[in-house]
């Protein structure tokens, strides 16, 4: 896990360095990296603990979506200095050769309040999605599984991260051409404009379409119920469909980030799969135990 974590601290570290003196952000960036570091090296430091306290296992379960949280939320410090291109053109074409129709604009003969309103609640449980099936690992002690489990969901998510860096992309929502196409808004009933607007607040970093980690995440997550608690499939595999539409419905994703996403966690499902075991007993500390 902390391999893991250092691995794209320092990707993200050369990113700042090599931007460094264009960037806007230069001290922001030196107080975020380097509070991250320290913050890790006290992670490893409490993990070497023949025991751990009860506030030091609550921080080792809350380190890793903290440290991802705050590693996402610098991205936008240091993308726009090292790739300025943006890449939405190029997507929306493939989408079209691909399909012969925009997506987007396709589907708005399906829009209605309630359908809208259900997508976006969709679109938002894909937040806290992969927390149910890590919860159940923690709870029946199942630790190597858990560790695993979050090793696999964090390649994946910082892959995807490094991707963006190299294809840049805010998605239909904010291409003119394709938003000119698109003539339905997007009204729901209560919680759509509170979920798009905190949303927005929230995403820093806009040129994050491709890959799609709706698509890659979610999928990450069946694939750890199916290893683990196959009985919840019934409740997943429709919430991933759902979550699925919903990229297209509610304009945030092309096709194509759909399909990047995908390729992506099957790639990061074969690194996990191919090194951790092999590596688990000779150099790894377990997430918690």
């Amino acid at each position: 896990m902390d391999v893991v974590n250092l691995f794209f601290w320092l990707a993200i570290f050369i990113f700042y360095i090599i931007s460094f003196r264009v960037s806007a952000y230069k001290l922001h960036g030196f107080l975020l990296l380097g509070g991250l570091l320290i913050f890790m090296a006290y992670i490893v430091k409490i993990r070497q603990l023949p025991k751990y306290k009860t506030w030091q296992k609550y921080l080792l379960l809350i380190y890793p979506v903290f440290f991802l949280v705050m590693i996402f939320d610098g991205i936008h410090l240091v993308l726009p200095y090292i790739n300025s291109h943006v890449y939405d053109r190029q997507l929306y074409e493939i989408d079209h050769w691909l399909l012969g129709v925009n997506p987007t604009v396709w589907i708005e003969r399906f829009i209605n309040p309630y359908l809208t309103e259900l997508l976006y609640i969709l679109y938002f449980f894909y937040f806290p999605m992969p927390l149910f099936i890590l919860g159940y690992l923690y709870r029946h002690k199942k630790f190597k599984e858990l560790d695993k489990a979050v090793v696999f969901i964090f390649i994946t998510y910082y892959g995807a991260y490094l991707l963006y860096f190299l294809v840049p992309a805010l998605g239909p929502r904010y291409y003119p051409e394709l938003v000119a196409q698109q003539k339905v808004s997007l009204n729901g009933l209560w919680l759509t404009d509170i979920i798009r607007n905190t949303i927005s607040s929230l995403e820093h970093n806009k040129f994050d379409a491709f890959p799609s980690l709706h698509t890659a995440i979610s999928v990450a997550t069946v694939i750890i119920v199916a290893q683990y608690r196959k009985k919840w499939l019934w409740f997943f595999i429709p919430v991933l469909i759902g979550i699925l539409i919903s990229l297209i419905y509610c304009r945030y994703h092309y096709f194509i980030d759909m399909i990047g996403g995908l390729v992506w966690v099957s790639i990061a499902f074969a690194i996990t799969e191919k090194f951790y075991d092999k590596l688990y007993q000779k150099y790894f500390v377990p997430f918690i135990r």
